[in-house]
């Protein structure tokens, strides 16, 4: 279907998903980029942040599709950075929900014939198996955060990856953080824990570009070996990095953002 179709769907559905969230997600995201103001380089406005969302969505899921027009549109940056660490034993990828971020987990299994997901339950039981079923890849085993015991026992079994977004959570207790001046949580148990048994982590992220062809680059940014000193504070000052150089890209709208 025509890109044409789809900004036309979003000009239409957005001030009726305005008015009918004000207080909620739309509410939320006014108040998150007033908070974060003062650290963006650019002012950009709630209806930019929902576009974002819209945008990467459907490259998101179309890519999980394997359609053609998305798979042509990936960029790998740094993939020295991956390839050279699995070779050292198993590791955790980590990212957070900013740009078409459903594309990371599969691209994972370009470098491991073990990729473990952990994901959070969202939706309804239909859109989560469709979900499922999108993910899905022979080279990747999905988990749900109350298998994290089986999780890891399967990563190092395997030396595979551990593949997750850290940014928001529910069911689980984060770090606290500073992101943008204010107290935050990101989810970083699962990867201190593995870190410290052994495990290296590698931070990667990805995100649309603004040329004619919209490219979705994904980047690995940086290999932290195993049993590393101040893991939490770096990585957060990576994200928030990460945050401000596309913040029109990230999901700004989650409850659990600036909140300890």
């Amino acid at each position: 279907m025509p890109d044409v179709f789809y900004s036309a769907l979003f000009a239409v559905a957005f001030p009726v998903y305005k008015s009918l969230h004000t207080e909620r997600a739309y509410g939320r995201t006014v108040k998150h980029l007033a908070k974060a103001k003062a650290y963006l380089k650019t002012n950009i406005q709630a209806r930019d942040v929902f576009k974002g969302i819209f945008w990467n969505a459907l490259d998101s899921y179309r890519g999980l599709a394997r359609f053609k027009n998305v798979e042509s549109r990936l960029v790998f940056e740094n993939e020295e950075i991956i390839r050279e660490a699995v070779k050292h034993g198993p590791i955790a990828a980590i990212s957070i929900h900013q740009g078409a971020f459903e594309l990371l987990h599969r691209s994972l299994c370009r470098y491991s014939e073990h990729v473990h997901l952990i994901t959070d339950s969202v939706g309804d039981q239909a859109f989560r198996k469709l979900l499922q079923e999108l993910r899905s890849d022979p080279n990747l085993t999905e988990y749900h955060p109350e298998e994290t015991g089986k999780l890891i026992r399967n990563l190092f079994k395997t030396k595979g990856i551990l593949a997750m977004v850290v940014d928001q959570g529910r069911h689980t207790k984060g770090n606290e953080v500073e992101l943008f001046g204010q107290s935050s949580t990101l989810y970083l148990r699962l990867p201190q824990k593995v870190n410290q048994m052994g495990a290296g982590i590698v931070t990667f992220r990805t995100w649309t570009d603004n040329s004619p062809e919209h490219n979705i680059t994904i980047r690995f940014e940086k290999y932290y070996p195993p049993k590393s000193d101040s893991l939490i504070s770096d990585i957060s000052k990576e994200i928030e990095n990460w945050i401000s150089q596309h913040p029109e890209q990230w999901s700004w709208n989650y409850h659990g953002n600036f909140k300890i």
